[in-house]
């Protein structure tokens, strides 16, 4: 791929409750693409408005700070889609060539985002819609790991009905019979928000509330002891693996975005087996659902005949402290290089 200067529209910020992530992952974006010389302008995907950097955040064309919907917040802010594909369809007219999502969870990661922009025939970094809208969907994508033979944990999917009571929602995962510890979370979120470990059964009532106010469809799975090994993967090749040591029992918001709350190995130190298992099972995964350009796999390893896959993170983080651009930069893809090869990756759709 060569090198030139690009017209990027970075979309940040939007809807979910993962948008002061997003609006981080953001501030490193157009700080690099910046200083790699591309023309970038910033959108925030709740509703449209230009976005530029001051000092260590975001002000709008006003001045104004932009507010994010708070640290791990349940509550997700509302959007205006109509606004959002206006602006981008004027930004398309100006010649944006492509747009870089840092976005996470909600419209941005689940297929919909994907869907506004291939409509408006905007490339974009990132997977499509369909690949988008499974991995977000952690039943689904534990059914497709399950049909590839890719192993994971057990576990049991409820969706609450609109006026349902949080004592019915509880009732059913208790009658579910999974042993404990469980792992009970939103099944279409991320960065561990609304995330509970439950290791005794009185723990689970404010456990599904947490998770409720989050999303009205939640999982629970059996806890999974081990070692937690990300796998990057870029533009169909796995990068090297990284192993994440938490100072908590889980790798929670906490441990995900605070400095010094966890420790991170690049290249994790494993047996080489394990790497070329892992490798090939989250390829297998990425080409499966239909990825493109980059996603993040990843998994709780006790041996290479003993292990579960988690997740498929379709746009990882892009901060300081994010994993892919630490395998990146193992595999000697530095951060700006990276950025650029994803937009690149993305112009191909055209």
């Amino acid at each position: 791929m060569s090198e030139r200067t690009l017209d990027i529209l970075v979309l940040a910020g939007g809807e979910s409750t993962e948008r002061d992530v997003s609006l981080t992952s953001a501030k490193a974006v157009v700080r690099t693409l910046l200083q790699g010389g591309h023309r970038v302008v910033v959108m925030d995907a709740l509703d449209g408005r230009r976005l530029r950097l001051k000092d260590d955040g975001f002000v709008d064309d006003d001045g104004r700070p932009v507010v994010s919907s708070g640290k791990s917040s349940p509550t997700a802010l509302p959007m205006n889609g109509s606004a959002l594909a206006a602006r981008l369809a004027e930004a398309k007219a100006a010649g944006i060539e492509v747009v870089f999502s840092a976005l996470h969870g909600g419209a941005g990661e689940n297929g919909r985002m994907q869907a506004l922009l291939e409509m408006l025939q905007i490339p974009y970094t990132g997977s499509p819609m369909a690949a988008s809208a499974v991995a977000m969907n952690k039943d689904i994508s534990k059914r497709v790991m399950q049909t590839l033979g890719i192993p994971t944990a057990d576990w049991k999917r409820y969706d609450r009905l609109p006026g349902q009571a949080v004592d019915d929602v509880v009732r059913a995962f208790t009658e579910a019979h999974l042993p404990l510890p469980q792992v009970v979370k939103p099944a279409d979120g991320g960065s561990t928000v609304g995330l509970t470990l439950v290791e005794s059964d009185d723990q689970m009532p404010e456990a599904v509330r947490t998770a409720l106010a989050v999303s009205n469809s939640i999982i629970a799975e059996v806890y999974f002891p081990g070692r937690e090994i990300t796998v990057a993967v870029l533009d169909g090749q796995a990068l090297p693996p990284v192993e994440i040591k938490p100072s908590h029992t889980l790798y929670d918001y906490t441990c995900k975005y605070t400095k010094g709350k966890s420790q991170y190995i690049c290249p994790a130190e494993i047996d080489a087996a394990i790497v070329q298992q892992l490798s090939r099972d989250a390829v297998r995964f990425y080409e499966t659902i239909g990825c493109r350009g980059y996603a993040r796999i990843d998994f709780i390893v006790a041996s290479i005949d003993d292990y579960i896959c988690l997740e498929l993170n379709t746009l990882p983080g892009m901060t300081e402290l994010s994993l892919f651009p630490m395998a990146a930069k193992a595999a000697g893809i530095d951060f700006g290089r990276l950025l650029q090869r994803l937009c690149l990756l993305g112009l191909e759709r055209k």
